[in-house]
C-alpha cells in the first residue's frame, strides 16, 4: 500500500500547504519528483515490514525456508508495479486537485482479492470462479504468490517463473505508461498555471 499511496499523498499535502508549484518549477526531473516524494514512507514500511518478519521469526517460531534474496526481489517488484499505480493515482489528483476515486476501489480491491488476508486458493473455492477472476489482473496477487512460496514453501527460482514473468509484463507496461502520464499531468498543470489551486 505505500507503493500505491505514498505518491498522490505527498502529491495532495504539496498542494494543499501551496508547496507544489516551487517544488515543480525547480530544475529537477520527473522521475526525481517521484522518488524523493515517496522515499521516506518506503524507508518507514521496509523498517515496519522487517520487524513482522523479525517478530515472526523470534515469538512465533515462524520458519522461513526458501532464499530471502529471490523474496526480496519479489517484494521490490511488486512494490515498483504498485508504485506506477501510486504515479497514476498521483497524477489524477495533480489534474483534478482531489484524490483519486479509482485508487480507493483498486487499494480495497487489491487488498481484499490479491491474497493480503488470506489465499486466492480460498476465493475460487468459495466465491466462485467470475470473483477469483479478480485477482488475475491485480499485480500484488502474484507477488504475494511468489514471496510465500519462495519463503514458506522453500521453492527455487525456477519454480516461481510464472508470477516472476507476470510481474514483469506489469513493470514493463505500466512503468512508461504512468510516468508519460505523471510527465503529461505536470505539463498541463503547468501550462494551465493551476499548481497553486487545490
Amino acid at each position: 500500500m505505500t507503493g500505491f499511496s505514498s505518491l498522490a499523498n505527498a502529491i495532495r499535502q504539496e498542494q494543499v500547504q501551496g508547496t507544489l508549484e516551487s517544488v515543480l518549477m525547480t530544475p529537477i526531473s520527473v522521475p526525481t519528483v517521484i522518488v524523493a516524494s515517496s522515499t521516506w514512507d518506503f524507508v518507514q514500511a521496509t523498517f515496519f515490514s522487517s520487524l513482522y518478519l523479525l517478530f515472526g521469526w523470534l515469538f512465533f517460531d515462524v520458519h522461513y525456508r526458501g532464499s530471502f534474496l529471490l523474496a526480496l526481489m519479489f517484494l521490490v517488484l511488486t512494490t515498483i508495479v504498485l508504485s506506477c499505480l501510486g504515479i497514476l493515482s498521483a497524477s489524477f489528483a495533480m489534474v483534478f486537485k482531489r484524490g483519486d476515486p479509482f485508487g480507493v476501489f483498486l487499494g480495497t480491491g487489491s487488498a481484499l482479492f490479491s491474497g493480503v488476508f488470506f489465499p486466492t486458493q480460498l476465493i475460487n473455492q468459495y466465491a466462485g470462479s467470475r470473483v477469483a477472476s479478480i485477482s488475475r489482473v491485480l499485480p500484488p496477487t502474484y507477488g504475494l504468490d511468489g514471496i510465500r512460496r519462495v519463503l514458506i514453501e522453500g521453492q527455487t527460482l525456477a519454480q516461481v517463473q510464472q508470477p516472476l514473468i507476470t510481474l514483469l509484463v506489469f513493470l514493463i507496461v505500466l512503468l512508461p505508461f504512468s510516468l508519460w502520464v505523471f510527465g503529461r499531468a505536470v505539463r498541463k498543470a503547468k501550462r494551465e498555471g493551476s499548481l497553486i489551486q487545490y
